[in-house]
């Protein structure tokens, strides 16, 4: 019988194992940090949608403020067609209240829209009769919307700024600046 030269025979297939054991950490280790992070998908909104919109707080309306006053915690409807192109949205919004068509532009950030009105036609709300007998109209200003997409729809809040004025004139009587919640369902 032969007694082993030295542990050369041993040591070898542990090294072996080392190396491979080594190089497979080194490839799954190149694997993982190669790959990019993976970014949340951008939800795609174009179609039409159906919101419902409930006004929660107002400051202002001159002697419309008891008109406003009874409108609160009160949902009212209207029909929406979003337009994406990449992260760029356009809606048109039919507000049914109103009959008035409003028209916005913003972008999609992850599930994060923002809108801003960059036009009305037909929104005035017209004859509000106050308390003290006195006619107003009510002129669209201004309205930005922030909404959180999801699976199902969207749901968020806005802000709108409106001028009162004498009814049938221009002369200005007040302002109102209402604070209110929507959702949207995509039909």
């Amino acid at each position: 019988m032969r007694a082993p030269k030295s542990n050369e025979g041993v040591w070898r297939p542990c090294i072996a194992l080392a190396c491979l054991g080594l190089c497979a950490m080194m490839f799954s280790g190149c694997a993982s940090s190669s790959s990019s992070p993976t970014t949340p998908s951008t939800p795609q909104l174009s179609g039409v949608w159906l919101g419902e919109q409930t006004l929660t707080s107002f400051t202002g309306g001159e002697c419309l403020a008891p008109v406003f006053q009874d409108l609160l915690g009160l949902p009212s409807q209207f029909h929406a067609t979003l337009t994406q192109s990449g992260n760029s949205v356009t809606a048109t919004l039919d507000i049914d209240r109103t009959g008035g068509v409003c028209t916005y532009t913003g972008s999609i950030e992850g599930n994060a829209l923002v809108l801003t009105t960059t036009s009305c036609t037909g929104t005035r709300t017209l004859a509000l009769r106050c308390s003290n007998g006195a006619v107003r109209d009510l002129l669209p200003e201004s309205e930005s919307l922030h909404a959180t997409v999801n699976v199902d729809g969207m749901a968020g809040s806005a802000v709108e700024h409106d001028t009162v004025v004498v009814s049938g004139t221009s002369n200005r009587a007040g302002t109102f600046a209402g604070n209110s919640t929507f959702t949207l369902t995509r039909q």
